[in-house]
């Protein structure tokens, strides 16, 4: 017996199998036995229900069965894959037309309403679905609206098991006869006269079947109500896994099979059914060149491909997983494709030197185009939107109303021209009625990989590291050769293209190509400095209270990048012009400070420059904010790289060009002793500077890297206990959870409390859960996707510093604050002052 380990595991601790005879697989895992390779997939059926991928190692010929599987990704069980297959056998219980089933929110909806409607009538919903698989989704469609839930004992015993093998964890009581006000029963179908259920007087039942979409589906199931709630694929799911497998050849069987293998032939393909006699009806291709026929072969949907790719990514828990998944996509895709591929999955659609914005396509745009594509209402597009708090994944759910058994596929070189397209077109209209043809033309799922690519989030947990690793594995090369080269080429397209060629070591820095900045590790004490780099001279500079920049220029050209490599040149046009105006050709790593005579400015004063993107809005913004730079590092210079260099000779190369005005050289004390490094220290603050940058002067440039050659000097700040006042709901992975926190401290003059900051860093996924199902039982109100709550959770924060601001109504706001710790321990009678906060502004 071949499954999946959730599956195991329920067979042996529910059902007694012993696991002698159980060969249990992770997703993904290969099994090799007599010549072939199995794989496990996740089927989306049920928690831990899989479809078995089989390979013939002798010819490479693969197989996929199904089994019992869904298209659309539920609450509780696993996202389904469709992986390549050359014969495809799967299910077809509802493979006739008529069956389309609603989109998955409005079933949802339906049921809620439905279970409101009995508590406003002083009845207790009593919900049926199977105990395994069913009564879970059910289960959690209920939770997430914040609603009690009870258990059949049968139910219960299945939702527990599932729970002990890392199914959600769902908080629910176990039916003893009795029900609560407000609470909902989950039971399985054969329990519907049960002698218990019938002493429950004010009950009224509702069966969740896909079945319910057939006429009198309630007199059936002798129920009051019946729900579309299907564990199983549609008509249109069925077509969408067709498509995705791409099979030469297709087997059906259950339900419809005859009817949709008659289908599918109809429409090009090998097909017939299991267990029928139907006959082979293959659509012939002749060849003009041999005369010969054979079946017309389907066109592979690449985008569906990549789509696919990122929702597997996503759910992968383990980075080796997710490393693992990329390689495989990469090492197989066709070298004139495998660029394109690559940037997809960093999501940005265009590689080097393209603005994430390239598109210029707002929200509203979007979500003009997806209201036209879906054919809905503002207020519906904003009933849906506001529960996912995500456009791409909004975007999805209102286009699974459309059918989408006429989606066109769409290779990785058509989706380039569909975006340059989408990029080039001008006014906003023109670019909503685009958008909102090509997403029409889609599988729902590849609708939102569309709408990812464009926002430039695909929000998959995939970290630009991991695909590095991805790249060097598909390709066989060391991840830090390839980390090396996308640093300089700053195109991750292009550097797969060069690992496949074998042409890493091509890669060089050039100008108007950022690379990433090196960083320097905190550390609290100067003896702690001089321990780790081990003595001897030491460089160090004062810690400005600026932006991290790296300025380029060539000849006439020149740009300013931030340290996570946007481009900052419109925001601060008066540098860009002083480095056009001449002088020495180069890529310098500085600060950009506010700087002003006879008056201390910093990155408060900054953040006003950094909200123009043009000075035009403002003619006094420039003079009222002016800036300079404080170079510190040259990474080119002379038409050659010099971050081979040790700091000290990038340091004389850079004292030795002509800079324009505005580009000053940083002051460098060599140290050698905590006396010396403390002097330095108390100079720097004196200075009104944030602390200090000590270097190591043979160190050479690392981009991206926090290691031990610098080291920053700013000597530990207190935190603030402070207490939550308003939790929002987050994006992407996060959606459907309340991760960002607005805190405040009390004023005790007044007795308020005055909020000083927000944070959503810092926390665990099960702590920001924990948080979430606290903050929605003490919501006091909602406003869009934000909860005012009880003032009851105190967190410690922990920030950068602490200055004056009209932001929020303390009159202060907290520089990079961040999330240490939820303080159990504490009240809200133990939280910080206001005058406390107060006595920190300054400090750095």
């Amino acid at each position: 017996m071949i499954c999946s380990k959730e599956t195991a595991g329920l067979l042996h601790d529910r059902f007694g199998l012993a696991k002698r005879v159980i060969t249990s697989l992770d997703w993904g895992e290969e099994w090799r036995s007599g010549g072939f390779v199995y794989r496990l997939v996740p089927a989306g059926h049920i928690f831990g229900s899989a479809m078995l991928h089989l390979t013939r190692e002798a010819d490479g010929e693969s197989l996929l069965y199904t089994g019992d599987f869904k298209v659309t990704t539920g609450r509780y069980a696993e996202p389904p894959e469709f992986p390549k297959a050359d014969t495809l056998i799967m299910e077809t219980t509802f493979a006739l037309p008529k069956y389309v089933f609603p989109p998955r929110l409005e079933v949802e909806s339906d049921i809620i309403n439905f279970v409101n409607d009995c508590f406003a009538d002083g009845e207790w919903p009593v919900l049926f679905g199977y105990s395994l698989g069913k009564a879970q989704e059910i289960h959690a469609i209920v939770d997430a609206h914040g609603i009690s839930v009870v258990l059949h004992p049968t139910v219960a015993k299945m939702t527990d098991a599932c729970q002990k093998l890392g199914a959600k964890m769902l908080p629910f009581t176990v039916f003893d006869g009795t029900l609560g006000k407000e609470q909902v029963l989950i039971c399985p179908p054969n329990s519907v006269r049960s002698t218990a259920l019938r002493k429950l007087k004010k009950k009224r039942t509702a069966m969740m079947s896909g079945w319910a979409m057939n006429a009198g589906a309630n007199f059936r199931y002798r129920t009051d109500a019946a729900f579309p709630l299907s564990d199983h694929a549609d008509h249109p799911g069925l077509w969408e896994c067709v498509k995705r497998v791409s099979p030469k050849r297709v087997l059906t069987l259950h339900g419809y099979a005859r009817e949709f293998a008659t289908e599918l032939r109809h429409a090009g393909y090998e097909a017939w059914s299991v267990f029928g006699n139907d006959q082979l009806e293959l659509e012939l291709a002749q060849d003009e060149a041999t005369g010969e026929t054979a079946a017309r072969p389907r066109p592979r949907c690449e985008l569906a491909d990549l789509s696919d790719l990122t929702e597997q990514i996503r759910m992968a828990s383990g980075r080796l997983r997710k490393i693992e998944l990329i390689s495989r996509y990469l090492a197989e895709m066709p070298k004139d494709r495998l660029a394109l591929a690559a940037r997809y999955l960093s999501g940005n659609a265009f590689g080097k030197g393209a603005s994430r914005n390239a598109f210029n396509l707002g929200s509203a745009v979007i979500r003009q185009a997806v209201m036209e594509a879906g054919q809905v209402s503002l207020a519906r597009y904003r009933e849906i939107s506001s529960a996912q708090a995500d456009s791409a994944r909004t975007a999805r759910l209102i286009l699974e109303q459309v059918n989408s058994s006429e989606a066109e596929p769409v290779s990785l070189l058509e989706l380039e021209d569909l975006l340059r397209e989408l990029a080039a077109i001008r006014g906003s209209t023109a670019k909503a009625s685009e958008l909102a043809q090509c997403l029409r033309r889609l599988h729902p799922r590849e609708g939102e990989m569309l709408v990812r690519l464009i926002t430039g989030g695909l929000r998959i947990g995939l970290k630009e590291g991991l695909l590095d690793e991805g790249i060097a594995k598909a390709f066989g090369h060391k991840a830090s050769e390839v980390r090396r080269a996308h640093m300089l080429e700053g195109d991750v397209g292009e550097v797969a293209q060069l690992a496949a060629d074998d042409r890493l070591h091509e890669a060089e820095l050039t100008p108007f190509v950022p690379i990433k900045c090196m960083l320097a590790s905190p550390e609290e004490t100067a003896e702690g400095i001089i321990e780790r780099l081990g003595g001897g001279a030491m460089w160090v500079e004062d810690k400005f209270d600026g932006i991290r920049v790296q300025l380029h220029k060539q000849g006439d050209e020149a740009a300013i990048y931030s340290r996570d490599l946007r481009p900052l040149s419109s925001e601060f046009p008066e540098v860009v012009e002083a480095m056009k105006a001449g002088g020495d050709d180069f890529v310098i790593d500085g600060e950009l400070i506010a700087y002003a005579e006879g008056r201390k400015l910093n990155f408060f004063d900054l953040q006003k420059r950094l909200g123009s993107k043009t000075l035009q809005g403002d003619l006094f913004l420039g003079e009222s904010v002016p800036v300079k730079v404080a170079a510190f590092d040259l990474l080119w210079a002379g038409g050659r790289s010099l971050i081979e260099l040790p700091l000290k000779e990038r340091r004389e190369v850079l004292e030795s060009l002509n800079l324009p005005e505005g580009i000053d050289v940083i002051d460098v004390i060599e140290t050698r002793s905590v006396s010396e490094m403390e002097r330095a220290f108390s100079a720097a603050k004196g200075r009104k500077n944030e602390g200090l940058i000590v270097k190591d002067p043979n160190s050479v440039y690392a981009p991206g890297r926090r290691g031990q050659a610098w080291l920053k000097l700013k000597k530990a700040m207190p935190t603030l206990d402070c207490v939550v006042v308003k939790a929002q709901q987050g994006h992407g992975k996060r959606a459907e959870v309340l991760s960002d926190y607005t805190f405040a401290v009390r004023d005790e003059e007044s007795g308020e409390l005055r909020i000083v900051g927000k944070a959503y860093s810092g926390l665990t996924d099960v702590e920001i859960e924990e948080l979430t199902e606290h903050f929605q039982k003490t919501s006091l109100s909602k406003r869009g996707r934000v909860h005012t709550v009880e003032p009851e959770i105190v967190l410690e924060i922990a920030f950068d510093s602490i200055r004056r601001s009209k932001r929020h109504n303390s009159g202060l706001a907290m520089r990079f604050p961040r999330i240490k710790a939820i303080r159990r321990d504490k009240t809200i009678d133990d939280i910080d002052s206001l005058a406390y906060a107060e006595s920190l502004v300054g400090l750095d």
